[in-house]
């Protein structure tokens, strides 16, 4: 039973109570019938009432207090962007559109700062991507405690490195290689460099000389007929660098476990290494690796294959597969282009020593340049066709080093430069240019491909478009006695316009040319894109081929 209470400070005596309301309460005879008229004409004296009983309820019927549902997802507290305090919104100022004469220098050693920043390999380590960072990180820690048992326990071990271009690998390998408690003799080999095993034992034998200063297979038998005394003024002075024959391939490897230092080979395009003759390269090392035990003496060895090849080990012959560890560690390129924006954040603002004037602009502008929306959809698209972090580098390799005084931050154009410079240029620029027959005949082209016909002919090519004037000629439209209907051309004007489009190799023959084949006949496939007919007749400006070029479906 709920308690109200009616407080009247202007008619209560001061002696008067509270008055608790129950439905079953009767009203007694000498109490106003309406209480609320009474106060409007006078005081109103409230009789002493009983205080009333509590009315008995049945537990079906008593009021139960409803759980509170929690939601079905917790509200999380709200958190800046991801980057950090790179991300911070900083306070608006003007950006002015030529950099005055004492900023100059702050402007050149922020550019040298960004480019050696984009040089470096570890820069995107930091950023927040959850589905990058945690699978990068797992194949971090996984690499880094298998290269750590090598250098600290003399172990021998061998893995593979899987992920797409621009995933992370070598950064990977570099990272947890930097990161280890002792420094490893460091074998980088390449299977786009190395094509087979006689270049890849020279690049071994040269990295040990330069990492360690001796030769281990002894000398090199000299050329006989080489009788000069004199030095040669066109040799290098140099350390002179043995180079073993091929026959030393074996033992080259078995000392790699007995140097001084642990050794860490890196076979880089892991698979093309697989296709070498006998897989001569593999077996030796996989085999050096299975020998390497703790506890003889040795410093360790290991192996790490980087590939982009999920197959990879299916290229492996028995004897070398047998020999090889099994252990795939798996790299991913970053899964949203936020990852990308973060990134552009982190480099673009490299700290540089100088006036807080600089600091200031420069934030302010890197921010306005990544919150444009043009500068959003041209990142969009690029990371729509790679997702390669090296991509994103070179754009902003070519915005920073086209930076001048006169214009001394980055904008939206730099960007549009930058990516028109790094895709494929259209291999017809000038279809501007063409004629009305020219431009008409890449229409039906269009249409033609839209269809389902790859190959097409010049009869094709002449009744698409005949259809589509009679189309346009049985509604004439005319205005002030012009009509803009599609305009007429004979075939002779097409034939010569069709010949002229074979000769700028707009369109390939499919078959060699034949006499018993009129060339109205010959099959031509036509090499133009379609979004470049489109751009050709949009500069065209004729309404009816416009209309004419959105009928392809």
């Amino acid at each position: 039973m709920e308690c109200i209470e009616i407080v009247t400070p202007r008619f209560l005596t001061p002696g008067s109570n509270a008055v608790c309301a129950s439905p079953g309460l009767r009203r007694p005879p000498n109490a106003p019938s309406t209480p609320s008229r009474q106060l409007r004409s006078g005081p109103v004296q409230f009789p002493s009432i009983r205080p009333p009983l509590t009315p008995r309820v049945s537990p079906s019927k008593q009021p139960i207090d409803a759980p509170v549902t929690p939601s079905k997802r917790p509200s999380r507290p709200s958190s800046p962007r991801k980057g950090g305090d790179l991300a911070k919104i900083p306070s608006p100022v003007k950006l002015p559109s030529v950099l005055p004469a004492h900023l100059a220098p702050c402007l050149r050693l922020q550019k040298r700062a960004i480019l050696g920043a984009l040089q470096s390999s570890l820069t995107s380590e930091d950023i927040d991507d959850h589905d990058h960072s945690s699978t990068n990180n797992t194949a971090y820690t996984q690499l880094h405690n298998l290269l750590q048992g090598t250098t600290t326990r003399g172990e021998g071990n061998s893995c593979l490195l899987l992920g797409p271009r621009g995933s992370g690998k070598t950064s990977l390998v570099e990272r947890a290689i930097k990161d280890l408690p002792v420094e490893p003799i460091v074998l980088w080999l390449s299977g786009h460099t190395q094509h087979n095993d006689r270049l890849a034992l020279r690049e071994i034998a040269r990295q040990l000389s330069q990492q360690t200063g001796k030769s281990f297979l002894g000398e090199v038998e000299e050329d006989v007929n080489n009788t000069e005394d004199e030095p040669n003024p066109f040799l290098d002075p140099g350390p002179t660098i043995s180079i073993p024959p091929p026959s030393h391939l074996p033992a080259l490897i078995s000392v790699l476990p007995t140097l001084s230092r642990p050794a860490v080979v890196i076979l880089d395009a892991f698979d093309l290494f697989a296709h070498h003759a006998r897989q001569s390269l593999l077996y030796c090392l996989l085999d050096t690796v299975q020998s390497c035990k703790v506890g003889q003496g040795n410093n360790g060895l290991a192996v790490v294959g980087i590939t982009t090849r999920i197959d990879t080990i299916n290229l492996l012959e028995k004897r070398v597969k047998s020999r090889f560890s099994g252990r795939m560690i798996r790299a991913a390129p970053p899964s949203d282009q936020l990852f990308w924006i973060n990134l552009s954040r982190q480099l673009l603002n490299t700290p540089v020593d100088g006036p807080s004037e600089w600091g200031t602009l420069w934030t302010f502008a890197v921010h306005t340049f990544l919150e444009d929306r043009k500068v959003m959809d041209t990142i969009k698209d690029t990371f729509a066709l790679t997702r390669d972090v090296r991509m994103l580098k070179q754009m902003l390799t070519a915005i920073v080093a086209n930076l001048r005084t006169m214009s001394p931050f980055p904008t939206a154009s730099h960007i549009s430069a930058a990516v028109s410079a790094q895709r494929l240029r259209s291999k017809f620029t000038h279809l501007q240019a063409l004629s009305y027959p020219s431009i008409c005949l890449l229409v039906a082209a269009t249409h033609a491909h839209s269809a389902g016909h790859d190959m097409i002919t010049f009869e094709m090519l002449y009744d698409a478009f005949r259809e589509e004037f009679r189309a346009s000629s049985a509604a004439p439209i005319q205005i002030e006695g012009g009509s803009i209907g599609m305009a007429k051309c004979t075939r002779e004007v097409l034939m010569r316009s069709f010949e002229a489009l074979v000769g700028a190799r707009m369109f390939t023959s499919v078959a060699a040319p034949s006499p018993n084949i009129a060339p109205e006949f010959v099959r031509y496939r036509c090499l133009v894109e379609r979004v470049a007919v489109k751009q050709a007749v949009n500069a065209m400006g004729q309404t009816n081929v416009k209309k004419w070029l959105n009928k392809a479906s």
